[in-house]
Parts: C-alpha cells; structure tokens; sequence
C-alpha cells in the first residue's frame, strides 16, 4: 500500500514522500480500514515544521482521522464489523491507504456523508464537545471567544455553541472568512487583520467581559485572553499556531514567553481558569470517553443539528498543496486528501 511519510521538517514541498509499505494486520481489539480519504490537521503542520513534540521519529507517517470502509476486524472487536463505512482516529499513521486503529476510536456512518464532514467528526467535533462541555462547561447566555473561528475546530465549535444558545465573538483574518462566519452562526465576527479583536470586543460587549475563550494560536492570545476574561471565565488552549510564524530559534522562543506566566494564587484571585486540551493524550488515557464523545457526536450529525460547514477535498496529487493551504490559513472548515 502507499503511505505519505514525514521525511524531513520544513516546507510541504520537501518535507514529504510517498513510499510503499505492507498493509497492517490488526490486533485482537482493532480493525483495519481501507482509506477514502484522510484529514489534514494543524498539529500536522506543527509536525512537519518541528514543533510538535508527541510526533514519532523521522520518517514517519503522521496523521489523525481518516474515513473508510472497514475490511478486516480483530477477534474482540464488537462496536463495527465488516463493510461498515466509518469516521475513525488513528493516533498517527493516518496518512496512508489501510489503517489499523482501536475500535474505541471507530464509529459508523451513512454511506452518503459528504468526507470532509465525515472526516472532522473525530479530531475537530471530539475536541470541540469537551472543550465546551468538559473543559469550559458552558452555559446558555455566556459571551465565548473562538480564535481561528473559520478553521476546522473552529467551524465545529461554532456549531456546538449555537446549541448551547449564547453569545459568539469568532475571530478570522479575512473578509471571506467574515461572511462564512456570519453565515455559520457567528454573532461578532472579527477581522483581526483589520480590527484590534480586543477593541472590537469591547466596544460591543462594553463592561461584560468575556466568560470563555477557545485559543488555538497561543503566544500573545493567551496573555491576552486572560485579561478579557471576567470572574469564574475559562481559557482553554488548544493549540499554539503562532509559533509556526517564527523565522528562527529567537523569534520561537519570544513567542513562547508572549504567552505570560501564571501562578495559581493569580487565577484564584481572579477568580479564572486555565485549560488544555489535546485529544491525542485524551484519547490514548480515556478511549470510553472518546468514544462516548464520538458516539454523541455521531447522534448530533445523523439528527441534523450538526452539519458540515466548508471543507475542502483534495486528491493525493495535491497533497503538498493542501497543506500549504492550510498553514497559511487559506482554508475554512475541514481539509480532506482522497486517494
């Protein structure tokens, strides 16, 4: 079979190669999939530029979700079975055409659900509920911030706070991306290209500060956001796409000090919280909570109440070109390769 390996750090153009290698066989309690399509995550481009630490040794194949049919299961295997169309997480290795994955992190699908859709309902869906059911708990009528609002995360948290009917600020660096995310639900949309996002928030939401903030840039944001927050508001990081702007080892570490230093008498005091997400970490120590997640997560797509918001299907000819789209932030919604 083929498989993209991460071969080198740096640009798209050269960090990858497409190399055979023997289809896996699964364990006793995994399945193998035969790959339609797999998804494109920023942590990937973290990865390929260096900056992510839980990514295997060179050459490897990275990856996180994938969709497909599954063509072979493991002798205890019992949520799926053969032939079923599924959405999976696959803790790396998903950019290949088999992949062997744990049925915790496996769920079935309709037949005709669009990949891009299909392919986010793991990765950006799963980290999107327990950001604003487990990390932040929020409550109708709160004021949330969600930076990178038209990305894949972004996009999907969107849509689990509409539910939750409160009040949305979503920043974005475009006036396209501005409309899809007034068409998508987002209350305050923010150019921060060519607003001060802070002013912006200010001038809306006048003395109410802000209960939650979702961050996926890190650096300065975070400093930021806290300062936004008001008593009992939550910040939860979910990723630190700011570092992939440094040019060298001073600028990287400049951005990692922008994120400020906190001590726990401080938040106290103020009465605010600081959290992290990564679903790789929570996926590998709780697999009954992803699953759980997923399976609530599936229920919400298959009723309606959650729906695909943009997305993109590149075939595997372009894949270099998909990833630079999506590191230069010229992407909305979930990145897609098909074989």
């Amino acid at each position: 079979m083929k498989a993209v390996f991460l071969i080198r750090h740096g640009g798209s153009d050269k960090a990858f190669e497409i190399r055979e290698i023997p289809i896996p066989v699964p364990g006793e309690s995994e399945v193998r999939i035969r790959v339609q399509a797999f998804g494109l995550n920023f942590a990937d481009v973290m990865a390929r530029k260096g900056l992510y630490r839980d990514c295997p040794p060179l050459p490897c194949v990275i990856g996180y979700d994938a969709v497909g049919i599954i063509d072979v299961t493991g002798s205890n295997v019992t949520q799926v079975k053969v032939g079923d169309r599924v959405t999976c997480f696959t803790r790396f290795k998903g950019y290949a055409e088999y992949i062997v994955t744990d049925e915790t992190g496996v769920a079935k699908i309709s037949s005709d659900m669009p990949l891009p859709f299909a392919a986010s309902l793991t990765t950006q869906c799963c980290t999107a509920w327990y950001c604003i059911n487990e990390a932040a708990r929020v409550h109708e009528g709160d004021h949330v911030l969600v930076h990178a609002a038209a990305g894949g995360v972004g996009s999907a948290i969107v849509q689990l706070l509409k539910i939750k009917e409160v009040i949305i600020y979503g920043t974005c660096g475009s006036e396209e991306k501005v409309r899809f995310l007034q068409e998508i639900g987002v209350h305050h949309p923010i150019n921060y290209k060519e607003r001060d996002y802070q002013e912006e928030i200010r001038k809306i939401s006048g003395k109410r500060k802000l209960d939650v903030i979702i961050d996926s840039l890190g650096g300065r944001y975070v400093r930021e956001g806290i300062n936004l927050l008001g008593a009992g508001g939550t910040m939860v990081c979910i990723g630190g796409s700011q570092l992939t702007s440094a040019t060298n080892f001073f600028d990287r570490w400049k951005k990692i000090f922008q994120f400020g230093l906190y001590h726990p008498g401080q938040l106290m005091m103020a009465c605010k919280s600081l959290s992290g997400v990564n679903m790789l970490k929570l996926a590998d120590s709780k697999p009954r909570l992803f699953l759980d997640m997923l399976q609530q997560i599936i229920s919400l797509a298959e009723s309606g109440t959650l729906q695909q918001n943009g997305g993109r299907v590149y075939h595997i000819s372009e894949f270099e070109a998909a990833h630079s789209a999506l590191e230069n932030r010229q992407t909305m919604g979930k990145v897609v390769v098909r074989w």
